[in-house]
């Protein structure tokens, strides 16, 4: 027998397999290239200082009031700053918390702070251990507002009395090339303070409960989410 050959047909099919290859190669490039960062992301996470009725006598309430904030948003909230009552309340609800599950309301550390947001608003905190910019920028514009345990005398902030607080947490909402947006409860200016990446890397330390000391060599960002 004989086989009749169609060149149209063979060019054809030709040129579908090759349309088809690249289509393929186009979707898994796709889906395994990362996507690409905005220059500048603010997430709307309301204000509040740590002390929301103006009594700075011995307030230590940091962590509190960053939950507070960061909840606010999680569940809604995009106000510009939370209603002096209902901030102090929500803090206050949550040294019950404290002291009911922790045995201790002042200075939480990383992990006692993630248990009370966990444990107290049902959110969801995880840890990132030495973080990067990237991470930081990641958790951001995937929506989750992050958590900061500093050393704040390193931020070098003229708004602190006494050159602020050894131990301290701020809020981080957004960023605007290198530079991150922050929520600060140590201020009531604290409203979208802004910071390198650099000097929050260096402030960044956690508070170790059993020594009373802050540890510079233990840096976590904690990521906020419901």
């Amino acid at each position: 027998m004989f086989e009749i050959k169609h060149p149209i047909w063979d060019m054809l099919f030709t040129a579908f397999a090759v349309v088809v290859a690249a289509v393929v190669v186009l979707f898994v490039f796709r889906q395994t290239m990362p996507a690409r960062m905005p220059q500048t992301l603010i997430l709307q996470v309301p204000f509040s200082p740590q002390a929301p009725t103006d009594n700075w006598s011995r307030n230590e309430d940091c962590e509190e009031t960053s939950i507070t904030m960061a909840n606010a948003f999680l569940t809604g909230n995009t106000t510009n700053e939370l209603p002096a009552g209902a901030a102090q309340e929500a803090i206050n609800n949550l040294k019950q918390w404290e002291n009911a599950n922790l045995g201790y309301n002042i200075d939480t550390g990383a992990n006692a702070t993630a248990r009370m947001g966990e444990g107290a608003f049902g959110l969801k905190i995880s840890q990132i251990p030495n973080f990067t910019e990237d991470d930081l920028k990641k958790a951001l514009v995937d929506g989750h507002p992050v958590l900061l345990p500093i050393n704040a005398k390193l931020l070098a902030n003229a708004q602190y009395r006494n050159e602020g607080p050894t131990y301290h947490m701020i809020v981080l909402r957004g960023f605007k090339g290198s530079r991150f947006i922050i929520n600060d409860p140590g201020t009531n200016n604290g409203n979208g303070n802004e910071y390198s990446f650099d000097i929050l890397k260096k402030a960044s330390a956690d508070w170790n409960n059993t020594t009373k000391t802050m540890d510079p060599n233990r840096k976590i960002a904690l990521v906020v989410s419901r």
